[in-house]
């Protein structure tokens, strides 16, 4: 009975320490995680890298707001032009 209990108590301190090492793991991605680190890590290091993929955004945002704009207004158009055939 004594050795029963003892092989227990050794594999519950087995899987104890098991729990922690695995705990501490997660705790370290966790702090690797934070969204501090996670720019540091991808954003770029340089102000000209910085500057080139602002002016990118910039340009793109432009683009598709005139798109957008374009669209509607050829909607617009079309609902005119359809409304006047009908009269």
């Amino acid at each position: 009975m004594d050795r029963e209990a003892a092989v227990l108590r050794a594999e519950m301190s087995r899987t104890r320490a098991e729990l922690d090492e695995k705990l501490a793991r997660l705790q370290a991605r966790v702090s690797e995680l934070t969204p501090q680190r996670l720019t540091e890590r991808y954003m770029p290091d340089y102000l000209v890298d910085r500057v080139i993929g602002g002016v990118l955004t910039v340009i793109g945002l432009k683009m598709a707001w005139s798109m957008y704009r374009h669209r509607s207004n050829r909607k617009a158009r079309m609902r005119a032009t359809l409304a006047s055939g009908w009269e």
